[in-house]
């Protein structure tokens, strides 16, 4: 027992066995850290080509954006051979960055209608009816564009939609509750034939179908009466545009009461809508109220003033037809009984784009030339052409009033040689060079 004692107790040699324990223990935490570390490499690569391939469909997005922006009014063209699940391929599929290789990365886009079960959730809107993969009717489209970088993908998802100028089927509109009208001489032109930008008033050389020459709110049919009474003394056949009674294909034209239409193509309801888009979007905003009227005098080229090629930013440039400007007119009521003079025009003035006056009434003087929509809506509105030179408006006019404020406010009171214009280059023109501020991005989605 005496000799198993002193074995027991004996303790040479254990530094040696906790020296190589440790040994293997550090051999075994090193040899794991090399093996993590040789990770690294492939861990960083695959983080780098995830966040290159992002940026590849991002880019792949903003493709689509520029293509259906540029061509907003070619929508449907992009749909041709489209699914609803699975839409058409937008471009080239596997399409490479300017100036890159396909080793950089490549980008498919695709473009569909949202006609899918569900796609509402993703648009906010109801689901295109009938299925319909290959026509938009309510101006939004799904758009996926996917990035490859070897062999790492992303892909992002949004909806594109566009604001377009309302279908305007009148050279002069009153698609809200009044017409009250008054027209004075017989100089004066409203026209609903196609009128090009560079034509005289009264000899229109467009192609497009004429519009009437006047239109009024379609759910009150007697304000149609209310406008032609007002058209007295053989004034009528200053009137012209699509014969309401014609049912030809284009239709024919007319002057005279007939070319006055009560019509539902353009509802007050639209107006009021695009006319919220557009105050997001002025380039011009101006606020009025009672008591405090926006005169000015010779806008765009007129006398006196800069214009728009010196300097478009002028607040007294108000567009050209390289580069149309939206200005809004916001008019604050006191109260539905207030009735002022929102912005008054004289001089020689000149301007192209959309021109929005909220609440109030508008006087142009002196001469004035308008390429592009002007429109009046909300309480108690109306345009006054006052005459004292050529005052013409090519594209169209729409009066919306949203508040009947008696026959003593007119909606309409055309004087001298106004001249009220259908002009479907114009409206072109004014929503092709405006486009990418009426087209926006949203239900941004990563995956």
């Amino acid at each position: 027992m005496k000799k198993l004692r002193t074995l027991v107790d004996n303790e040479r040699g254990v530094a040696l066995v906790l020296a190589l324990t440790i040994l293997l223990t550090l051999t075994g935490l090193v040899l794991a850290f090399l093996s993590v570390s040789a990770f690294e490499p492939q861990i960083s690569k695959n983080h780098s080509d995830t966040t290159r391939a992002r940026y590849v469909a991002d880019a792949g997005i903003e493709y689509a954006y520029d293509t259906l922006a540029t061509n907003i009014l070619t929508w449907d063209t992009y749909l041709v051979g489209a699914t609803c699940t699975t839409g058409a391929v937008l471009g080239t599929a596997n399409s490479t960055l300017p100036g890159l290789t396909a080793a950089e990365g490549t980008f498919t886009v695709r473009v569909r209608n949202d006609c899918n079960a569900g796609d509402n959730k993703f648009t906010g809107v109801a689901v295109e009816a009938g299925t319909n993969a290959t026509t938009d009717t309510n101006n939004k489209l799904i758009v996926t564009s996917t990035g490859t970088l070897n062999g790492t993908s992303k892909t992002i998802t949004v909806v594109i939609t566009k604001t377009v100028v309302p279908t305007i089927n009148a050279a002069l509109a009153f698609p809200g509750i009044q017409a009250d009208v008054n027209f004075n001489g017989s100089s004066f032109v409203i026209d609903g034939r196609d009128t090009r930008m560079a034509d005289n008033a009264g000899t229109p050389t467009g192609t497009h179908n004429a519009v009437y020459g006047i239109a009024v709110n379609g759910s009150m049919p007697i304000l149609e009466t209310q406008v032609e009474n007002a058209l007295n003394n053989n004034q009528g056949n200053d009137v012209r545009g699509r014969d309401e009674t014609s049912s030809s294909n284009p239709p024919a034209t007319t002057q005279g009461a007939n070319a006055i239409q009560s019509d539902s193509t353009l509802t007050s309801q639209m107006v009021t809508d695009f006319a919220a888009v557009l105050k997001q979007h002025a380039d011009i905003m101006i606020n009025t109220s009672s008591g405090n009227t926006y005169s000015i005098h010779s806008i765009g080229g007129g006398t006196g003033a800069p214009t728009c090629s010196s300097n478009w930013s002028s607040s007294t440039c108000w567009g050209s037809t390289t580069k149309p400007k939206i200005v809004y007119l916001n008019g604050t009521l006191d109260n539905l009984n207030t009735q002022y003079l929102s912005l008054d025009v004289a001089g020689t003035s000149e301007g192209t784009g959309i021109l929005v006056i909220e609440n109030g009434n508008v006087d142009i003087n002196g001469s004035f030339r308008w390429n592009g929509p002007i429109i009046s809506t909300g309480k108690n509105v109306g345009i006054r052409y006052r005459g004292g030179g050529s005052q013409a408006v090519y594209g169209a006019t729409i009066v919306n009033e949203l508040h009947n404020d008696g026959s003593t406010n007119l909606e309409g009171d055309i004087r001298g040689n106004a001249s009220l214009l259908y002009s479907r280059e114009a409206l072109d023109l004014v929503q092709n060079l405006l486009s990418r501020r009426l087209v926006t991005t949203s239900s941004w989605n990563d995956q």
